[in-house]
Formats: C-alpha cells, sequence, structure tokens
C-alpha cells in the first residue's frame, strides 16, 4: 500500500462530468494502491447516488472515501475544497486530482517514489508542452474504457494538444502544509494553478516534471471551468500581484491571511 492520498475536490454539472468522475475514480482504485478522498460541493450528492454504484460494480472501494458539502453557491472553489482535502488526509504523500485526468499506470508509482524515497517535494507527473493526449470521451468509449480500464481505449480518440501545470500534482503533505497549501483567495475557476507552481518553486521546493503524457477526457465548460467565471478577473489580478513576490514577500503575504490560521487550528 503506498502512503499516498488522491484528493479529489467534484461539483458534477454535466453528464460528461460524471462519466470522467466515475471513470478517473474507478481507474485509481483498480491499479493504484493507494486512499482516494472525493469531497463533493453541491446542492445534491449526485457522485453518492449515480456514480458511486457504477464504481462498485466494477472495484473494491475499500480505499475510497466520499465526502459531502450541501452547498447552494453557483461557484464552486476548487482551493478550498482542496484545503478541507488536505485536513482530512493522513499520508505522507497527497495528490491534487482533476477528476478528468488520467495517466499512464508507471506515472503514478513513478511520482510517488520521487517524493517517498527521493526526498522531492513536488512532482508533475507529465511534460510541459504538447504532452497532452485531449481526448473525445464519448459514451461509446466511457463503455469501453469501463469494462478495460485500459488506456489503449482512449487512445482511439484522442489528438495531441498543450500541456503546462494543472491536472494533478504529487506534493510532500508537510512540505504542502508548510507552503501554506492552497490558496482560497482565488474564487472558483482560474489562475491558482499558475500560483501554486510559482509559489512552491519560489519557497525553495524541490520540483521534477515526469517524461510522459496525460490523458485530459473532455467536458463541457460552465462558470467553474472557463473565463467566464465572474471572479476570474479578480483571480487575475491577484496572481499578477503575487507572482511579483520574491520568497521574503511571498512568506509575508501568506503569513497575514486568516485562511491559513483556520487551516492551522484545523491541524494542530
Amino acid at each position: 500500500m503506498m502512503d499516498l492520498t488522491f484528493l479529489i475536490p467534484t461539483r458534477i454539472e454535466t453528464e460528461d462530468r460524471l462519466r470522467n468522475i466515475t471513470s478517473v475514480v474507478t481507474y485509481l482504485l483498480h491499479h493504484v494502491p493507494a486512499k482516494v478522498i472525493v469531497k463533493e460541493v453541491s446542492n445534491q450528492p449526485t457522485f453518492k447516488f449515480r456514480s458511486l454504484p457504477e464504481i462498485k460494480k466494477r472495484v473494491d472501494t475499500t480505499n475510497l472515501t466520499y465526502l459531502y458539502e450541501e452547498s447552494n453557491e453557483p461557484l464552486f472553489c476548487k482551493s478550498k475544497v482542496l484545503n478541507d482535502l488536505i485536513v482530512a488526509s493522513d499520508t505522507k504523500v497527497v495528490a491534487n486530482y482533476d477528476t478528468d485526468c488520467i495517466l499512464p499506470v508507471s506515472a503514478y508509482k513513478e511520482a510517488y517514489d520521487a517524493i517517498a524515497n527521493k526526498k522531492i517535494d513536488v512532482v508533475y507527473p507529465y511534460t510541459c508542452g504538447i504532452y497532452q493526449w485531449a481526448t473525445k470521451y464519448n459514451m461509446e468509449i466511457y463503455e469501453e474504457f469501463m469494462k478495460t480500464l485500459d488506456t489503449a481505449t482512449l487512445d482511439k480518440n484522442k489528438t495531441l494538444a498543450n500541456s503546462t501545470i494543472g491536472w494533478t500534482q504529487f506534493i510532500n503533505r508537510q512540505k504542502y502544509i508548510d507552503s501554506y497549501m492552497m490558496n482560497e483567495n482565488f474564487i472558483s475557476w482560474g489562475c491558482e494553478d499558475d500560483e501554486f507552481y510559482f509559489r512552491m518553486s519560489t519557497l525553495g521546493n524541490y520540483m521534477l516534471r515526469l517524461n510522459g503524457y496525460v490523458y485530459h477526457l473532455d467536458h463541457a465548460r460552465t462558470v467553474n471551468s472557463w473565463f467566464s467565471n465572474p471572479e476570474f478577473n479578480s483571480n487575475y489580478q491577484l496572481w499578477n500581484r503575487i507572482k511579483s513576490f520574491d520568497k521574503q514577500q511571498l512568506i509575508e503575504y501568506y503569513e497575514g491571511q486568516d485562511y491559513l490560521k483556520t487551516r492551522r487550528k484545523q491541524l494542530a
């Protein structure tokens, strides 16, 4: 058993998002001997009633924990939910994990081993550049994938696209906490991944990128996953401010954040 927890924040707003999270959680539980925590923040527990039964048909769910928080807020704040999940986890290594991301099986072990055994702090388990397999994940591909749980199925309907710093990151949990976790001032979607990469490197964490591809299952875009987020401009302004900081300014900024004071009490 790996000393690893996948942290999966979710709000299932569309049918393709439902297919994606069902596929991703099933794939992880089948291939990776690690814990998985899904936290759904929504006005109804869609994962519990529609996704979980499908997962249980195919794999052992002993390592899966499901958390639900009822909310009628229109904006889904991934950064806040990831911090909830960090608090809920207890393993040496955690992985921020999007509901639309699948890696080759070997990448999970390589990313985990780099942190568990080689003193790396943060691993991006795919290459920066044109290393995204953008996958048209229709119902036909979904049904075949759920039977095989093999990325060869995804290869039938994929195209190359840009890859940078989103989707998933493997992190030493204590270094994550010491580096101020996710910034909860980023509301809903936009710039949080850029800021996280900048901060972790600026604070001196040891960073590693693996050589390889990431599969990204396509999905509809809502205000919680596109530039239509009404808070995107404020997110962008915050990111522009933070990226001008040197290491000491970054520390001073974060030490004054109210969300961090709350999280430290929860972790005490």
